[in-house]
């Protein structure tokens, strides 16, 4: 498994219930966060709307990183489970 190098957080700029917001994300993050939301056929916003909808009030970044984290271990039990069967 290659590892990826990365990159420092970039700041994004996007709407949460209409109002602008920051967030930092390192690039994979963000990457990762694009390809659910296609997988979910919903726009990248509506998906930070969702995360931030069910997070307690915290960091909309660490919201964000636990969830694909959390996406990620999902997919891959889903995988394993498959290929066990």
């Amino acid at each position: 498994m290659k590892v990826a190098t990365v990159l420092p957080p970039r700041p994004r700029n996007i709407r949460i219930h209409g109002r602008r917001t920051s967030m930092r994300l390192e690039l994979p993050f963000w990457s990762a966060l694009e390809e659910i939301a296609r997988a979910l056929e919903m726009p990248v916003e509506t998906l930070c709307e969702r995360i931030a909808d069910t997070s307690h009030r915290g960091n909309l970044s660490s919201a964000i990183r636990v969830f694909v984290l959390a996406w990620s271990r999902k997919q891959a039990r889903k995988t394993v489970r498959s290929r066990m069967n």
